[in-house]
C-alpha cells in the first residue's frame, strides 16, 4: 500500500512516501512556516522522484495536532481537496504519537512529549515504554497511558510518579522546573514529528480501514475554546 504522509504541525514541513514499509522517498526541512507555498511543489516533487502520480497513492496519512494552529489547518485543507479531486482516502495520526515514537527505543521510562500551547499551558501525553507484539513479532509498539491534555507544567509534573523522559519544544520554557523533579529526565534529541512514523502509524490504521470522514476531518486543537476555527 502506498502512502503520502504529511506533517506541516511544527516549523518543520515533513512529509513521506511509503510502499508498505520501504521508504521511497522523504523531505524534512526547517521551513519556518512556509508551508502554504512549499506543500504542494514538495509533494509533486516527491511524486516525480518515485515516478509516481498522486492516483496511485492508496492513502494519505496527515499528522493532525496539536501543533501550529496555521500549519494544521492547511495540512487539513491540502488533504481534503486531494480527496475531494481524487477520492484517495485519508488517516488522521496524532501529532504526540509521532514525537514520541522518536524515543520509541527508550526501555526504563515512561515516554512524555511536551509541547508549547501557549498561555502557559502544554500539551502532553504519557507512553509506556515498547510493548512488543504478540505472537513473536519484532515490530514494537508504545501503549498510550491516558488521553491527551492541556495543562499547566506544574498539573503535569504532579502526575509524575515513575521515571519519565520529557522532550519537546516546551523544554526550553519549563525545563528547569522539570528537573526538580527527581523522576524526570530531560532529552535534548531530536523531537519533531517525522512524515515516515506518520506513514508507519498511518499504513496500521489504512489497513484497518480506519479512514477518516473527510467532511469531519479538524486538527486535533485540545483547547477549542480558545480556537474555533471551521474549516
Amino acid at each position: 500500500m502506498k502512502i503520502l504522509a504529511i506533517d506541516t504541525s511544527t516549523k518543520y514541513l515533513s512529509l513521506a512516501i511509503v510502499d508498505n514499509d520501504k521508504i521511497l522517498a522523504g523531505f524534512h526541512e526547517k521551513e519556518d512556516m512556509k508551508h502554504s507555498s512549499l506543500l504542494i511543489p514538495t509533494i509533486d516533487k516527491l511524486l516525480k522522484k518515485c515516478n509516481l502520480k498522486l492516483k496511485n497513492i492508496d492513502a494519505i496519512a496527515l499528522s493532525i495536532g496539536p501543533g501550529s494552529f496555521t500549519g494544521l489547518r492547511i495540512g487539513v485543507a491540502t488533504c481534503k481537496g486531494i480527496n475531494l479531486a481524487l477520492g484517495i482516502p485519508i488517516v488522521a495520526v496524532p501529532t504526540l504519537d509521532v514525537i514520541a515514537y522518536n524515543f520509541i527505543d527508550e526501555e526504563k521510562r515512561i515516554l512524555c512529549p511536551l509541547i508549547d500551547a501557549k498561555k502557559q499551558k502544554v500539551y502532553a501525553c504519557f507512553y509506556k515504554k515498547p510493548v512488543f507484539h504478540p505472537g513473536g513479532g519484532k515490530g514494537a509498539l508504545l501503549e498510550k497511558m491516558a488521553d491527551y491534555i492541556l495543562t499547566d507544567i506544574e498539573s503535569l509534573l504532579k502526575k509524575i510518579d515513575r521515571p519519565t523522559l520529557v522532550f519537546g519544544d516546551a523544554i526550553k520554557l519549563y525545563g528547569e522546573r522539570c528537573e526538580n523533579n527527581p523522576l524526570v529526565r530531560i532529552s535534548t534529541k531530536d523531537w519533531y514529528p517525522k512524515a515516515e512514523i506518520v506513514a508507519n502509524l498511518g499504513l496500521a490504521k489504512a489497513l484497518r480501514r480506519q479512514f477518516t470522514n473527510p467532511d469531519k476531518l479538524a486538527p486535533m486543537y485540545l483547547h477549542s475554546k480558545y480556537c474555533q476555527v471551521k474549516i
